[in-house]
């Protein structure tokens, strides 16, 4: 696994880069995000390759925009399944509970995200667990054969 350092450049508290970071298993990961943080907010540019875990919903640590520069994907919410598709936009409250479920052919994303005033988290059973948690007890999903 390729050092943090790699990935990230941070100056003081107030500016951080981070470069093309593989969420999910480092063989196969299900996103690549690059990120601008300036003064807590930031901006996120998302390769999707594979779904959310969509076993439960998670919510976000801050509120957010989303525009879908280039492919589709649904966003699934406990109210239902909302398409979504190229050069559209959404915008989500950090509480809003909700995956996203991913084409074969991938998306990419350019998020606008608040400040964090929230820790994020999935809901199981009615109750909010952290990620550590979550992935300790039920295993990160995103295989080779997963979407």
């Amino acid at each position: 696994m390729k050092d943090d350092l790699e990935h990230r450049k941070k100056f003081n508290n107030f500016f951080q880069i981070r470069w093309k970071e593989a969420l999910g298993n480092p063989e196969c990961p299900y996103l690549y995000r690059w990120m601008l943080i300036i003064f807590g907010f930031s901006i996120r540019l998302h390769h999707w390759i594979k779904s959310d875990d969509r076993r439960y919903f998670h919510d976000h640590s801050c509120d957010l925009i989303s525009i879908v520069l280039k492919g589709k994907y649904k966003n699934v919410t406990p109210n239902g399944e909302f398409p979504v598709k190229a050069i559209s936009c959404w915008k989500a409250k950090a509480k809003q509970r909700h995956y996203l479920d991913i084409p074969k052919e991938g998306a990419w994303t350019l998020l606008l995200c608040s400040r964090k005033y929230h820790k994020w988290g999935f809901y199981v059973n009615g109750h909010k667990w952290r990620p550590l948690r979550y992935f300790h007890k039920f295993g990160i999903i995103q295989d080779e054969n997963y979407q």
